[in-house]
């Protein structure tokens, strides 16, 4: 049966603005522009980094032998970053103020992987599961909860996504965690508790994995220093690489072991009846932040009825973007059009004049996504945990019509 494919930035377009949504969505005129920016990727770039600190099948590799892996990433992130607009602008050469943003760019990501990984063992209560692996399911018709979405001539619509990383605590939970580098000021805690991305993500790895529960979202911030930040680089200040020796106390030790020989992170037990551990979790505060060294850490938990209404909502939003005959209108505000790639012909439009010639001269259709190279533990579970996925019994979406899978 055909399927119709949803993204999660196909949403967020579609709430932002639904004039952008119409410029750039692949279900609509599927657009951009013929000359991006060439601005490198530094919060794309540190999350393929941390995927491979966090890769499952290298936890308990001895960090001498995986930590200079991580600054190998970094850069054939940003490498990877630069061809791929290289293409795009046809092999145009950098300018000299191009060569400066991508090195500053190097520059900043391995001083901040410098300070996170000095960090993290002390701080990190999980022990990863899978790395940057993709989702997707069918998104439930509003109308009949019990079914798919499926558009007016019978297409079913799924709903896609990609989750950071999925780990496991102590207590045996299953959290979905969202890598994030800032830069200025710590966004608003009340912010992330309305991430409707990251809540509708948790519905649906629930429906990927049937009979899995997720007890919400760990955001991991990392904020680049500043210029009044001691914690900055200075010139002429050389940054130890890789400081990965310094003395833990038995009191700084995580919850979750890792790094260990033959241990690591594979020392939680394997996949405990989730559906069982997650009650008692609900005990505990729904929100926990911590903020040290430049980094903070929010644990936010969700109960089942905010996964559930997470769903319906999306189902909501899909069936308006599926809609026919959906009126489409710009959404003008000062925060969001200054940014917005379409801004010149959304312009026109509002002005009752012709934007086609705006888009002939300064817009393509969207080409294919090339294809993409392996990514570490993007398909795999973890090594000590078995080659498949374990059984998990059924619990409250069951019956769904739903199916699930890896």
């Amino acid at each position: 049966m055909p399927v119709v494919v949803v993204t999660a930035a196909d949403r967020a377009s579609f709430k932002r603005c639904r004039q952008q949504w119409d410029f750039g969505a692949a279900l609509r005129q599927n657009l951009e522009r013929r000359q991006t920016p060439t601005l490198p990727d530094l919060d794309r770039a540190v999350r393929d980094a941390l995927a491979v600190y966090y890769f499952p099948g290298m936890w308990d590799w001895d960090r001498t032998i995986r930590l200079p892996l991580v600054g190998q990433e970094l850069k054939r992130a940003l490498t990877r970053q630069r061809q791929r607009q290289r293409q795009r602008q046809r092999g145009a050469a950098d300018s000299p103020a191009d060569e400066e943003n991508w090195q500053e760019a190097l520059d900043q990501g391995q001083a901040l992987l410098d300070r996170y990984v000095a960090w993290a063992p002390d701080a990190d209560r999980f022990a990863p599961v899978l790395v940057e692996t993709d989702f997707e399911v069918d998104v439930l018709d509003p109308v009949r909860p019990d079914a798919a979405l499926v558009t007016s001539v019978g297409e079913i619509i799924r709903y896609s996504g990609r989750v950071d990383m999925l780990a496991v605590d102590a207590h045996d939970a299953y959290w979905i965690v969202r890598h994030r580098v800032a830069d200025g000021d710590w966004p608003p805690t009340e912010q992330l508790v309305a991430d409707e991305e990251s809540l509708a993500a948790c519905w649906a790895w629930e429906h990927f994995y049937i009979g899995m529960a997720i007890a919400g979202t760990i955001y991991n911030e990392l904020r680049l220093p500043s210029g009044s930040d001691p914690e900055a680089r200075r010139p002429g200040r050389q940054l130890r690489r890789w400081p990965w020796l310094r003395p833990r106390t038995a009191a700084a030790r995580p919850a979750v072991r890792q790094h260990e020989p033959s241990g690591g992170g594979r020392s939680v037990p394997q996949h405990r009846r989730m559906y069982a551990q997650a009650r008692e979790l609900r005990q505990f505060k729904p929100i926990e932040q911590h903020i040290e060294d430049g980094f903070r850490r929010t644990w936010l938990r969700r109960s089942p009825a905010d996964v559930a209404a997470a769903g319906r909502l999306l189902g909501q939003d899909v069936a308006d973007m599926s809609r026919e005959n959906l009126a489409v209108y710009p959404e003008p505000s000062d925060e969001k059009c200054p940014p917005c790639p379409y801004l010149a012909p959304c312009q026109a439009l509002m002005n009752g004049t012709d934007a086609e010639p705006i888009l002939l001269a300064g817009y393509r259709k969207r080409p294919p996504e090339p294809p993409v190279e392996g990514r570490l533990g993007g398909r795999a579970w973890s090594l000590g945990r078995g080659a498949a996925p374990p059984k998990f019994s059924r619990r409250r979406d069951e019956g769904n019509g739903v199916q699930g899978g890896a």
